[in-house]
């Protein structure tokens, strides 16, 4: 299947890709590429408005670090000449392992300048998933903390040199310079390195290696062009409408920026819309909220498990919250979610949907304000979508199927994964999202859970999401997920898996019967088992690791 794909001239170390030329022209032709590099969206604004606040540093141990969009674009600037002087080039790999702070915008966009190739690792990841993540990508320079809450990050990465045999340089945001070994290096020691000037990146180059996150197997590399990240950021911004996220508008960035979400939605979205982004370290609910009044912070991006958090504050029923939008996305969203939260917070609540392979692609809207009742929002301009059977017919208005999509933010595959790139992509340039979908008569989106995140009990496939979203409004229930478990005669089994409200009592197979049937489920989706757990296990970005769940309950 591979030998049918096209490679792009410019597509990283002359890859194939299903996206041919004829393609992409039309993309650029209709404006959808913009044919620019996410570089110069920087210089835009620092030449512009220089002066006007771009990022904010809220560190946890108490420091406030601000920059204006002139000093971003100067501090990007240097960071591309540091890289450079370390031998970094066209199509190299930087890796950036650091919490949210200010200096991590500014190294992207210092990597980008240069025409290399930016890939982020979670700071709280370990060993073996930061591991596989420098070696698919051939690493050349890995960025990290000295230490990091109790990691060693400096051991880590020592560790780490050993098994990549392309990681050149490690640079440590610090100030202290014992025990450095060879090949490691302050990044406030290279502050005298001469200024140099760069050629502006080609926009259809891969400039960012998104890594999957890796909840089961080996995570890949979608490779992302400067096209593909920036018709994303540019169409969520007006499929929902700028001013939708307070004016001017300041985004609080709580997702982890080393993941997709908070580097497309925390860093590029916020230069997309010349606004100022509020990076937080760590992610604590009174904290967070103490910063969000603050700061005036309008906006958020991330998973269900932040919006929760919030509900559950003091900011609910605040008539001076100053948030007006809050997108979420990233995991299931529980269908009483929004509705519940827009009452709470007084800001409009916007579903989404995406993944890193697309970024996101479809959202709610204030224009359809219902909307969040019951689907995932409409799909952007330019985009397509379709909901598949078993053999890749369209299925009727309503049913669920398979979903696929198509569209200028598609990757162009996996880096070094032609497999992997041939099995993702159906003929016709139709990316294999994964996702169960249905879409109604108006072209509304509805996510129904994952494709291999369906229970099969005796036969009769049970979706997951139906049964998850009826337990999460349950009076007594904080967080709920639902697995499958293994049965000898059945196949498998439902497991309910919550996370009960404090001094609340924890609901039994028989009362959380009871309540699901109340509510219209029907008797055969019910759980068979009830496990509660203090809390669930998550990834860096707010996603539910269900493979630990299924784990802990065999």
């Amino acid at each position: 299947m591979t030998s049918t794909y096209r490679p792009l001239a410019d597509v990283l170390d002359g890859q194939a890709t299903p996206i041919d030329d004829e393609t992409a022209a039309a993309w650029r032709a209709e404006g959808w590429w913009e044919n620019r590099s996410i570089r110069s969206l920087l210089t835009d604004i620092a030449e512009t408005d220089p002066d006007r606040v771009a990022l904010i540093g809220r560190r946890s141990e108490g420091d406030r670090i601000t920059r204006t969009y002139r000093q971003f674009d100067q501090n990007a600037h240097h960071a591309a000449s540091v890289f450079a002087s370390l031998g970094v080039g066209v199509g190299d790999a930087v890796v950036l392992m650091l919490p949210n702070w200010v200096e991590y915008p500014e190294m992207v966009f210092g990597i980008n300048e240069i025409g290399a190739i930016y890939a982020g690792i979670p700071v709280a990841y370990g060993e073996k998933q930061a591991a596989a993540i420098l070696r698919r990508s051939k690493a050349k320079v890995l960025v990290i903390p000295r230490r990091w809450r109790s990691n060693d990050h400096l051991e880590l990465s020592r560790t780490l040199r050993a098994q990549i045999p392309t990681l050149e340089h490690v640079i440590v945001i610090d100030e202290d310079d014992s025990d450095l070994l060879d090949g490691e290096s302050l990044w406030s020691s290279h502050a005298a390195v001469p200024t140099r000037q760069f050629p502006d990146p080609e926009p259809s180059r891969v400039c960012y290696l998104g890594f999957t996150s890796g909840t089961t197997g080996e995570p890949k590399g979608a490779m992302h062009s400067h096209n593909t990240l920036i018709y994303s950021a540019r169409q969520q911004a007006t499929h929902v409408g700028p001013t939708a996220y307070g004016d001017p508008m300041v985004q609080l960035v709580a997702s982890p920026v080393g993941h997709h979400t908070g580097f497309v939605w925390g860093i590029l979205f916020t230069v997309v819309l010349g606004a100022t982004g509020v990076h937080v370290d760590r992610w604590d609910p009174e904290w967070g909220i103490e910063v969000i009044r603050q700061e005036g912070v309008t906006t958020f991006f991330g998973a269900p498990a932040f919006l929760q958090d919030m509900v559950r504050t003091d900011l609910a029923g605040d008539p001076s919250c100053p948030l007006k939008c809050l997108v979420i996305a990233g995991s299931s969203v529980p269908r009483g979610l929004p509705a519940q939260a827009q009452e709470a917070l007084g800001a409009y609540i916007c579903p989404a949907w995406g993944m890193t392979e697309c970024s996101i692609i479809v959202s709610c809207t204030p224009k359809e304000p219902n909307t969040i009742q019951s689907t995932d929002g409409s799909v952007f301009a330019g985009s397509e979508a379709r909901v598949v059977d078993e053999n890749g017919e369209d299925v009727a208005v309503g049913e669920v199927g398979d979903l696929l999509v198509r569209g200028p933010s598609v990757i162009y595959g996996y880096y070094d994964r032609p497999d992997a790139t041939a099995d993702a992509f159906a003929p016709g340039l139709w990316f294999k999202t994964g996702d169960r979908a249905s879409l109604d008569d108006h072209g509304w989106l509805s996510l129904r859970g994952r494709t291999k995140d369906i229970i099969i009990r005796g036969g009769e496939n049970i979706p997951v999401t139906d049964v998850e979203s009826i337990i999460f409004d349950h009076p007594d229930v904080l967080n709920a997920a639902v697995v499958g478990m293994p049965d000898d005669r059945l196949g498998e089994r439902v497991c309910a898996v919550l996370v009960v409200k404090a001094g609340s009592p924890e609901p039994t197979v028989a009362t959380l019967g009871d309540y699901l049937l109340s509510q219209g489920l029907s008797k055969h989706y019910l759980p068979e088992r009830v496990v509660a757990l203090p809390e669930l296990p998550m990834t860096p970005s707010g996603k539910i690791q269900k493979f630990k769940l299924r784990e802990m309950i065999v």
